[in-house]
């Protein structure tokens, strides 16, 4: 009877630690997931050129919106002044705003990562554990199965042993 306990025992013992390994993740301790989160530094992902790279994606989204914030909105909100803006003003305002856009964008979007980051370290524990730990039991069930099928084989191999010796 006692033949079968530690095959299972060990196939237990791997699934727990493959189990586990996933549940100390979200720990607070030094290697914990926050922690890890924290020690990014969002200025390192993001260089000058790709920031410049996305804003220049972004120029026709951008320009569209301009156009009709001042052609439809400006107008609408202020009366007055849309009777002093025409086609000419309206390029050249658009090309003013996207002149300082281009050069705030960077500040802008390191802040909102920034800002993003902080968010998601703050509520790892309430409001990300609880989405993020199931996915990944989810996704590792098939690393914990390969545990304990390892763990049952360690453990016959062991006990296989034992009484060879």
């Amino acid at each position: 009877m006692y033949l079968f306990v530690i095959p299972f025992m060990s196939a237990i013992l791997g699934w727990f630690i493959a189990w586990l390994f996933i549940k100390a993740i979200f720990m607070s301790w030094n290697g914990g997931l926050k922690n890890k989160i924290e020690s990014i530094q969002i200025e390192s992902i993001l260089s000058q050129s790709t920031t410049n790279a996305q804003f220049k994606a972004l120029i026709p989204l951008i320009d569209t919106q301009f156009d009709q914030f001042f052609t439809h909105k400006l107008g609408e909100k202020m009366p007055m002044i849309s009777m002093f803006i025409g086609d000419k003003t309206v390029t050249q305002l658009k090309s003013i705003f996207l002149e300082e856009l281009e050069l705030i964008f960077p500040a802008i979007l390191n802040q909102f990562l920034h800002n993003t980051k902080q968010d998601f370290t703050n509520n790892i524990e309430t409001k990300w554990r609880a989405i993020l730990e199931p996915t990944l039991l989810k996704a590792t069930r098939k690393f914990r199965i390969i545990a304990f099928a390892i763990g049952l084989f360690w453990g016959i191999i062991t006990l296989i042993l034992a009484h060879l010796l």
